[in-house]
């Protein structure tokens, strides 16, 4: 088949592992004899430091507005129906204009995948640090937005012909948005070669159990962007509040939007000589901090959504501290010890009380490459899965 991808960007460097995980789909379809060909909508952001094994062009869509994007990827769609036997794109940046090229009347089939939740709905905020508080006319305008999407542009995804999901949780939230959840929806994950990149970077999975210790400090670590809701300042709460924090370590990687709040908590809870923050790191240095480090902590994320974070913790088979109940705990389910989300004071009790259980540590490790074998998470058993319905949707066209 001729597969076309679009996608706003492909940045190897900067972008977190979402290009990562289009890149290993792109390549995973090409081996098995596809012929891939990858659109960029917004091609000064891409950053390819090597020379990919698929063609990429540029087809620019030069604006921010969601109506305009919408009708810029109806437009490609258009262009280069006569090159395709089957679109895939990223669902939450494009899903309108391609449920519309598909009810006006466009041949070729489209599957969309959805990772990250939609603009409209309510933002991530980082609730222990100062918020700046959003002015009435834009929020009104935001929930106007909301209604519209809601109840009029939503019906257009009811013409995509292929839906994939990053988790359960994600495919809840769009069916509550008004999304026509059936048949043509399933759990795609996100594709990430956890066998792949043990072996890279020998990785093996007695790894943890041979340096898992038996006395402390220990170290805890957590990187990502620091931008709101990803639980920088409910992880510094929650360790200011130990017991014994000569015990524990903090390795807190990564920069962004609130990196000047994360460093002043540091500073206000008298947590220098604890916290380590080594700002934004190199994939090397990254892998490092993860090969090093005791427990992986992320406190708080959106309940629909995953992380590459702790994707590469269940990697290096990092036992996980993760709040309960959302896609977190979906993607990790037995490699990680649950507290009550957005419950400081359990935070704290789990921390110390995975610091002090050596067998605890030890069996979650295990299970993580239990978990990472699982359909839902191997990406050779889900790109198949994508495979077989982009076959029957262009039998059907």
């Amino acid at each position: 088949m001729k597969i076309v991808f679009i996608t706003p960007k492909l940045d190897f460097l900067t972008a977190g592992g979402t290009t990562d995980e289009y890149d290993l789909t792109y390549r995973t379809l090409q081996a098995m004899g596809h012929e891939v060909t990858v659109f960029t909508t917004s091609a000064k952001k891409n950053n390819i430091p090597h020379e990919l094994p698929y063609k990429v062009f540029r087809e620019s869509i030069d604006t921010h507005k969601m109506m305009g994007i919408q009708l810029g990827v109806f437009k490609i769609l258009r262009k280069y129906s006569g090159q395709a036997d089957v679109f895939f794109l990223d669902g939450q940046v494009f899903l309108y204009g391609a449920g519309l090229y598909r009810l006006l009347g466009g041949k070729v089939p489209v599957a969309a995948y959805f990772n990250r939740e939609l603009t409209a709905w309510e933002e991530n905020v980082s609730e222990l640090f100062e918020n700046k508080k959003t002015g009435l006319y834009r929020r009104l305008k935001k929930r106007a937005r909301f209604y519209f999407e809601r109840y009029v542009l939503m019906r257009l995804t009811n013409y995509l012909d292929i839906i994939g999901f990053a988790n359960a949780r994600l495919i809840e939230k769009y069916g509550k948005f008004g999304m026509k959840i059936d048949e043509r929806c399933f759990i795609y994950g996100d594709p990430f070669d956890y066998r792949g990149l043990m072996k890279k970077h020998d990785i093996h999975e007695d790894t943890y159990s041979k340096r898992n210790k038996t006395q402390g400090p220990y170290t805890i670590f957590y990187s990502s962007k620091m931008a709101p809701g990803k639980g920088f300042d409910v992880l510094l709460t929650a360790f200011s509040r130990l017991k014994n924090k000569d015990n524990f370590r903090l390795v807190l990687g990564g920069d962004g939007q609130e990196e000047k709040q994360v460093h002043k908590m540091v500073h206000d809870l008298k947590l220098e000589r604890y916290v380590e923050l080594p700002g934004w790191m190199t994939k090397n240095e990254l892998y490092r901090r993860y090969g090093e480090a005791d427990m992986f902590i992320q406190a708080r994320w959106r309940d629909d959504l995953t992380s590459m974070s702790l994707m590469t913790a269940i990697l290096f088979g990092l036992p996980s501290i993760l709040p309960a109940g959302g896609g977190l705990e979906w993607l990790a389910r037995e490699c990680g010890f649950y507290f009550k989300d957005n419950d400081i004071d359990d935070l704290t009790r789990k921390i110390e009380q995975l610091g002090n259980d050596y067998k605890l540590r030890e069996k979650l490790s295990r299970n993580c490459y239990a978990r990472m074998d699982h359909p839902e998470l191997n990406h050779k058993s889900r790109i198949a899965e994508l495979e077989k319905r982009m076959i029957e949707a262009r039998a059907k066209k």
